[in-house]
C-alpha cells in the first residue's frame, strides 16, 4: 500500500503553486509591464492588452483539455506537463523580437498551458481529501494567490526598474518553475488509489456521464454560475491589469500604484480565509454575493475618480474578491455536481472566466485609446458586478451537501471522499 501524507500538506502545496500561478501572473505582473512594453515597441495600450486578451481566451480551451486529461489520467502527470510548458511560454515572451503577431501567438501558448497553475487541479485534490472543512481547505489553498498578489507586484516592479520588462518575464518564469514544480511533485497528492478509483468509475459510467454541452443546455446552476463568473472575472482581471496605468494617469507614482495592487492582494488573503471559513457554515452563494458586493463598492469609488487614500481603500474592497472565482467555483461545483464531472465542469467555468476576462481586458484598453479615460469602463464594470451578485444569489440548495456527521461519509483514512451519489443534471 502506498504511503500517504497528511492532507494539510496538499493544501500547502496547492497554495505554493497558486502563489505564482496564472491568476497572479496575469493580473499582477502584466499590468506592471504594460507601459514599458508599449513604449519600447511603439504599440498602443489596446495592442499590448490584446496579448492578455488572447491569453484569457486560450485559457478556456486549455482548461477544458486539462480537466478532461485529469479526469482520465489523474492530477499529477497532466498538471506537471502543463506547468512546465507554461513556464517555458512565459520565458519565451521575454526573448521574442518586436512583432505584434508573434507577441499574440506566444500568448496563445501561455494561455493554453496556464490552467496547470490555476486552481482546477489543486482544488480537485482538496475536494477529494476534504468533505468536512472543505471550504476552509479551499480558502487556504486559494489563499496562496493572495500571497502572490501581495509580493508579485513588488517583484515585477523591481525587475522592471533594474532590468527591463524582458528580463522581468524571464525572472517570473524562473520563479514560477522553481516554486510550483517541486510543490506539485512532493506535496499535491491524491489519497492512495482515489485517482484510479475515480477514473475507473468514470470509464465504467462513461455512457451515462453528460457532456459539457448537455450540462450547459440543461443545468440551470451551470448557466447561472457561468454568468456570475464571466462578469466577475471580466471586471477583476481588466481592472487589475489596467490599475497601474490608470492610477499613474491620475498622478500617482508607479511605486504607489504597485502598492495599491499589493493592498488588493492583502485584502484577497483576508477575503479568501474569511470566505472559506464562512462557506462551511453559510450557504456559499450568499458568501459569494457578500464578497462581490464589496467589490462593487470599490469599483464605484474608483469610478468617482478616487486617488490617494480613497483609491487605496477601493483597492482593498476590490481585493476581497480576488481569487474568489477560484475557491467559490470549486466549492460550488463540488456541492452541485458529481466529483466525476469535476474536471469538465470546472473546465467550462474557467472557460467562462477566461473569456470574460479576455473580452473586458481588451475593451478596457480600447476604451482608453478612444476616450483617453477609463471612466466609461469603470461604470460598465459596476453593472457587470451587479449582474454577478444577482446570478449567484439565484442558485438553489446544494445537490451534494456535506454529510451531517463526517464519520458517516465514505472516506479513506486520510479523509478523502471516495464515493458520490449518482450523476444528476439540474433542470
Amino acid at each position: 500500500m502506498k504511503q500517504d501524507i497528511n492532507r494539510w500538506w496538499t493544501v500547502l502545496g496547492g497554495a505554493i503553486c497558486l502563489s505564482v500561478g496564472a491568476g497572479v501572473v496575469s493580473a499582477f505582473m502584466f499590468g506592471t509591464f504594460i507601459k514599458a512594453i508599449a513604449a519600447e515597441n511603439g504599440w498602443s495600450r489596446a495592442q499590448v492588452s490584446l496579448g492578455l486578451t488572447i491569453f484569457e481566451f486560450a485559457m478556456g480551451p486549455g482548461t477544458i483539455v486539462l480537466g478532461s486529461l485529469i479526469d482520465r489520467f489523474g492530477v499529477r502527470r497532466p498538471t506537471m506537463l502543463f506547468l512546465l510548458l507554461f513556464a517555458a511560454s512565459i520565458a519565451l515572451v521575454g526573448v521574442i523580437p518586436v512583432s505584434l503577431a508573434l507577441f499574440c501567438l506566444v500568448f496563445v501558448m501561455v494561455g493554453f498551458f496556464a490552467p496547470g497553475s490555476n486552481a482546477l487541479p489543486y482544488a480537485k485534490v482538496v475536494c477529494a481529501r476534504f468533505d468536512h472543512r472543505r471550504g476552509l481547505a479551499l480558502g487556504l489553498t486559494v489563499g496562496g494567490t493572495a500571497i502572490g498578489a501581495m509580493l508579485m507586484p513588488q517583484y515585477a516592479g523591481y525587475l522592471l526598474r533594474h532590468f527591463g520588462w524582458r528580463t522581468g518575464y524571464l525572472g517570473v518564469a524562473a520563479l514560477m518553475a522553481v516554486l510550483s514544480i517541486p510543490a506539485l511533485y512532493f506535496l499535491v497528492k491524491m489519497p492512495p488509489g482515489v485517482d484510479e478509483a475515480i477514473a475507473r468509475r468514470a470509464r465504467e459510467a462513461r455512457a451515462d456521464l453528460p457532456s459539457l454541452w448537455t450540462i450547459f443546455r440543461h443545468d440551470r446552476t451551470f448557466r447561472l454560475l457561468g454568468i456570475a463568473i464571466f462578469c466577475m472575472s471580466g471586471v477583476l482581471l481588466a481592472l487589475l491589469s489596467q490599475l497601474v496605468p490608470m492610477m499613474t494617469d491620475r498622478g500617482e507614482t508607479v511605486r504607489a500604484a504597485g502598492a495599491m495592487l499589493s493592498i488588493a492582494g492583502l485584502a484577497s488573503a483576508v477575503g479568501r480565509l474569511f470566505a472559506g471559513y464562512l462557506m462551511d457554515r453559510v450557504h456559499a452563494p450568499y458568501v459569494a454575493a457578500m464578497s462581490f458586493g464589496l467589490t462593487l463598492c470599490g469599483v464605484l469609488v474608483l469610478a468617482a475618480g478616487a486617488t490617494g487614500d480613497a483609491a487605496m481603500a477601493a483597492s482593498a474592497m476590490i481585493g476581497v474578491s480576488i481569487g474568489a472565482e477560484a475557491d467559490i467555483i470549486t466549492f460550488i461545483v463540488s456541492r452541485y455536481f458529481d466529483l466525476r464531472l469535476f474536471g469538465r465542469v470546472c473546465g467550462g467555468m474557467w472557460a467562462c472566466w477566461g473569456w470574460g476576462a479576455g473580452i473586458m481586458i481588451f475593451l478596457s484598453g480600447l476604451c482608453y485609446d478612444l476616450t483617453h479615460s477609463y471612466h466609461l469602463a469603470l461604470w460598465v464594470f459596476s453593472g457587470m458586478v451587479a449582474v454577478s451578485v444577482i446570478s449567484i444569489i439565484r442558485l438553489g440548495p446544494y445537490a451534494y451537501p456535506e454529510q451531517g456527521d463526517p464519520r458517516k461519509a465514505m472516506k479513506t483514512d486520510s479523509g478523502s471522499v471516495v464515493d458520490r451519489p449518482p450523476v444528476e443534471v439540474n433542470s
